[in-house]
């Protein structure tokens, strides 16, 4: 059953406040957020507006949402569209520094700052190594 295309730009509007809010508490600013996804500030503002235009292009979203390093899952159920199928990325070398990553960033007696800080080194290593193989 098609998603009524009003219905769709409030769910999507929704999502996409959501992962604004995730950005801004990661410390991005709207320059920081469209160096990382291509997407101009006005697009994703806009997209926070369910009473402005249409509902915006699949490639466009998926681009946004990959580019903040969060799932586009939410955002196709919300547009009511299945996400495309990708190849299926490969399981993660099980690292011994990366287990302790994820203990650290389970642990309930690590301070939140500390939670933040490794949070935010892993995905600033992510996005170097994703531009270095795409130069």
């Amino acid at each position: 059953m098609a998603v009524d295309p009003k219905v769709a730009r409030v769910r999507f509007a929704g999502v996409v406040k959501r992962a604004l809010r995730d950005a801004r508490e990661r410390g991005m600013t709207d320059r920081a957020i469209h160096r990382a996804t291509g997407i101009p500030p006005g697009t994703f503002h806009r997209w926070q507006n369910p009473a402005e235009g249409g509902l915006p292009k699949w490639e466009k979203v998926d681009q946004f949402f990959r580019g903040l390093d969060l799932p586009s899952a939410a955002a196709a159920a919300a547009l009511g569209i299945a996400e495309p199928d990708r190849p299926a990325e490969p399981e993660p070398f099980p690292d011994p520094d990366l287990q302790r990553l994820g203990r650290i960033l389970r642990d309930p007696r690590v301070p939140e700052s500390d939670k933040q800080a490794i949070r935010h080194t892993i995905r600033m290593l992510a996005r170097a190594s994703r531009t270095e193989a795409d130069a």
